[in-house]
């Protein structure tokens, strides 16, 4: 009798056990501190992760106030709503694991900003929208890497689960630019807008693109494109710097380029902007039509 009871027992247990497991599933707010302290990595992405939203919540809500188009206002609410969430699921985060998050923008971002405040309506449009393209394209790969390879279980749920936000942001703000930037009336020429229609991607592979100030940006070295449509969604430039320093890769959205006879020019981008974009890199999903940074050795021009 005692041994029936025993394995009744036991088979409870077992049908039981995964409705406990569900129910005690940790989520990026909810979790269950673990023993010890996160590995400098994991601290690094969560520091890193929680500047960013900052950020994006700092300059959404400065949209609201000093853009001039209705569709980037309505971006910037879009982020400040979104990073303000994933804001308070790290923050949640860090309290279980004992984690310090930084409560104030570090000195590269507070720049960014501060030169925001500093702009109005058109100007303000360009430089918000090309400033979303860069971050995005920084949290994209930042959360990424952490996705792929962090220690820690919560942190890395955590990027898992937030990336695609971050990736619909990018495409959102890269399907934004090139509207705004034509509604601005700065196009030019208003055939350039049909760029991408009438010239082979391969005719502009090593030209010089200039910016609306007049200054070079760089050479096209590569042109990435949607691996579904083909199309060309950004432009490569190689920016050679002074002997080999300061050389880096920078993209560009392809649909800003304007034909401009031998030459392209990128609207509502200067070199200044071009200087503080962070550099390119490519990863295992990048589609693109030349090899990475190597332009072919014929210059079409």
């Amino acid at each position: 009798m005692k041994r029936h009871h025993l394995l009744a027992t036991a088979a409870l247990m077992l049908f039981a056990a995964p409705a406990i497991a569900l129910a005690q599933t940790p989520t990026p707010a909810k979790t269950a501190t673990q023993a010890g302290q996160p590995a400098q990595a994991d601290k690094t992405f969560a520091e890193k992760a929680a500047i960013s939203d900052m950020f994006e919540i700092q300059a959404g809500k400065l949209a609201q106030e000093q853009a001039k188009d209705a569709g980037v206002k309505q971006f910037g609410s879009h982020m400040a709503a979104d990073h303000g969430k994933t804001s308070e699921a790290m923050k949640a985060l860090a309290q279980q694991k004992s984690m310090t998050l930084p409560t104030s923008l570090d000195s590269e971002h507070q720049q960014k900003l501060d030169q925001l405040r500093a702009l109005k309506a058109d100007q303000f449009d360009a430089a918000y929208l090309q400033g979303q393209i860069e971050a995005h394209q920084t949290a994209v790969a930042l959360f990424r890497t952490q996705a792929e390879t962090g220690k820690d279980a919560d942190l890395k749920r955590f990027a898992e689960q937030t990336l695609p936000t971050l990736e619909q942001h990018l495409r959102q703000v890269r399907d934004l630019r090139p509207a705004v930037a034509s509604a601005t009336g700065t196009t030019g020429n208003a055939a350039g807008n049909a760029t991408q229609q009438r010239t082979s991607f391969e005719s502009l592979m090593g030209k010089d693109v200039y910016g609306q100030d007049g200054n070079k940006l760089g050479d096209v070295a590569d042109i990435i494109l949607d691996p579904q449509s083909g199309n060309a969604t950004q432009v490569i430039l190689d920016r050679g710097g002074i002997l080999g320093i300061g050389a880096k890769q920078v993209a560009l959205d392809y649909n800003l380029l304007n034909a401009d006879g031998d030459r392209l020019v990128a609207r509502q981008v200067t070199e200044d902007q071009v200087k503080q974009m962070a550099e390119f890199e490519y990863d295992g999903t990048t589609v693109s039509l030349g090899k990475r940074g190597a332009a072919p050795s014929g210059n079409t021009q």
